[in-house]
């Protein structure tokens, strides 16, 4: 079994074949075509957060951010109602070392607590949550982590954010969008779109660094990525893809 994330960044074959048009143009159609920003109370783009040299792993950060943001919506509390409390605090900096520990385990685990510096960029990201969500609508249903089906060689895993209708996955970095950002968003949207039950009609990214977030119609964006073939038919030649037997994953990719 692999992760959605090693699939995204793999088999390069499959991928030309499944989404030929699936270009660096086309990455770059979509980043700046699609692309809305964060605005404040009077109008005005949010400045991104730049990142601080003296932080010492910004991966940390960001999970600590989507953490803190995620107990904030459980709990009905604003960002710095939440961090006000040290207990949630504490538990967030321990759900983020745990979740880069796993992702990342080759990296040496930073210790706790984290340092002022980086519980301030922390929570400034946290703070775009909360304007992300407020410029999605506040009565949208909002979900972390939703659950999606494994298959084949593809262990079950979990997604980003669900809000409404719209699945979206969190970058919080300085980049761009890149194709393999694309691919793992299709990875789940195959997974879960051939349930029967489809839930998402839109995807998206959110970079609360940079604060600004893309959404895009999913059956329009495969129509264009694959040539014109329809969501449904792609998503099933992933899932025969990766339910092949005779796959080799522990070649080199």
């Amino acid at each position: 079994m692999i992760s959605e994330r090693t699939f995204a960044r793999s088999f390069s074959g499959f991928w030309t074949e499944l989404l030929p048009l699936l270009t660096p143009n086309f990455v770059h159609l979509v980043s700046n075509g699609f692309k809305n920003a964060l605005i404040d109370a009077d109008g005005e783009p949010i400045v991104p957060v730049p990142k601080d040299p003296e932080i010492r792993d910004t991966a940390v950060i960001a999970e600590f951010a989507f953490f803190i943001s995620q107990l904030s919506i459980q709990r009905n509390l604003s960002v710095y109602e939440l961090i006000r409390e040290k207990k949630y605090s504490e538990k967030a900096e321990h759900y983020a070392l745990e979740v880069v520990k796993k992702y990342e385990g080759g990296r040496v685990p930073l210790s706790a607590p984290l340092l002022p510096k980086e519980l301030e960029e922390g929570l400034a990201l946290a703070v775009n949550y909360e304007r992300f969500f407020n410029a999605r609508g506040k009565n949208q249903i909002i979900e972390f982590g939703p659950s999606i089906p494994g298959a084949g060689f593809l262990a079950e895993c979990k997604a980003d954010i669900s809000v409404g209708t719209t699945l979206f996955e969190v970058k919080t970095v300085d980049r761009n969008l890149a194709g393999k950002d694309i691919r793992q968003l299709v990875v789940y949207l195959a997974l879960q779109g051939v349930t029967g039950n489809r839930r998402w009609v839109s995807g998206g990214f959110f970079n609360p660094r940079r604060a600004i977030y893309h959404e895009f119609n999913i059956d329009y964006i495969i129509n264009q990525m694959s040539g014109g073939k329809a969501s449904l038919e792609v998503f099933q030649e992933l899932i025969d893809f990766v339910s092949i037997r005779d796959i080799q994953l522990d070649a080199t990719f």
